[in-house]
């Protein structure tokens, strides 16, 4: 009996040390150039790392927001490097940006270019990503 006592409380440790130090894995979409829109995504990203640092965050854009992470356009680009060097990956949808005859070139160096976003989201999904639409 004390045996299983001892077995249960070291399960019951261990369970709460997994659960304690899990990290967090966020993809959020965005498709909006609407700047009221993404100030909201970027206050919620920095609530998140405030509560918990180690959490991956990638942000993925598409549609009209692929405007966003362009060198000569975008209205929080002070944002997004701060947020790139906190560890928040900022995907741009290359459909997007072909749809819309944007070279790559154009492209925020803070962000990496995805094929597709939403395989890119399905992707993250699949790994055990949580997944939030923004906008």
């Amino acid at each position: 009996m004390k045996y299983h006592r001892q077995l249960s409380t070291t399960l019951l440790s261990l369970v709460f040390c997994i659960t304690a130090h899990a990290q967090h894995k966020i993809i959020w979409e965005i498709t909006v150039s609407d700047t009221a829109e993404q100030r909201i995504l970027y206050r919620q990203i920095n609530n998140v790392l405030a509560a918990a640092p180690n959490t991956k965050i990638e942000v993925v854009f598409h549609g009209n927001a692929v405007y966003t992470l362009l060198k000569d356009t975008g209205y929080y680009k002070v944002y997004i490097i701060d947020l790139h060097k906190k560890g928040v990956v900022f995907g741009v949808c290359n459909n997007s940006l072909k749809n819309r005859k944007i070279e790559t070139s154009r492209v925020m160096p803070e962000a990496i270019i995805v094929p597709i976003a939403i395989l890119e989201i399905v992707k993250k999904q699949e790994a055990g990503w949580s997944y939030i639409k923004a906008g």
